[in-house]
């Protein structure tokens, strides 16, 4: 087994959209009208961020493992215990485990509203209605990627990671380059 902590910095702001059952409930029952109105009302767009138990916003451990399958699966890296070429990380990389290192990437109150049009129906709804999101510009954040069967090298989890971060992204909007980090250090943890 192979622990490795890595570290990030966001090159572009990171946006939370996390639709919980209670906020959607909330805004069925609005009127069209009032749709507006509860989008940008403070208390509700930041709620649409993920949370911890003390109050503070987090990173979401599946939002850095599903970037790291994405990226396993886009760039279709050969791993070095290959048998044939056609064997990839994608499947491998399910194994691999993530935890946050750091609990909290900041206060709610660093939160800042970010708000466009985007389609009612879907991304290619001629509707377009208000949207308010939770948007965060300076980021930093850092975990620990746990690879049970100790076969990734340090080499090919950096560029996986980097690919990720530099062409996938985490968060919402990633289509318009929201979310993008790059990678500052890995270390094998010991």
């Amino acid at each position: 087994m192979k622990t490795y902590k890595v570290k990030i910095e966001g090159t572009t702001p990171l946006i939370w959209n996390r639709m919980k059952k209670e906020l959607e409930d909330e805004k069925k029952a609005l009127k069209k009208d009032e749709l507006s109105s509860w989008e940008t009302n403070r208390k509700n767009w930041v709620r649409k961020a993920e949370f911890n138990d003390n109050g503070d916003v987090v990173i979401p451990e599946q939002w850095l493992e599903a970037n790291l399958i994405d990226a396993c699966r886009k760039t279709r890296m050969v791993p070095n215990f290959a048998t044939t070429k056609s064997q990839t990380y994608t499947t491998y990389a399910s194994s691999i485990m993530i935890r946050n290192l750091k609990d909290s990437i900041c206060k709610e109150k660093d939160l800042q509203e970010h708000g466009e049009y985007v389609g009612a129906q879907g991304k290619n709804s001629s509707t377009k209605v208000w949207r308010v999101r939770p948007l965060l510009k300076k980021w930093t954040h850092e975990f620990e990627v746990i690879d049970p069967f100790g076969k990734m090298t340090l080499k090919e989890l950096e560029e996986l990671i980097t690919y990720g971060g530099f062409i996938l992204g985490i968060g919402d909007n990633r289509g318009c380059n929201y979310g993008r980090f790059e990678v500052k250090s890995i270390v094998v943890k010991k």
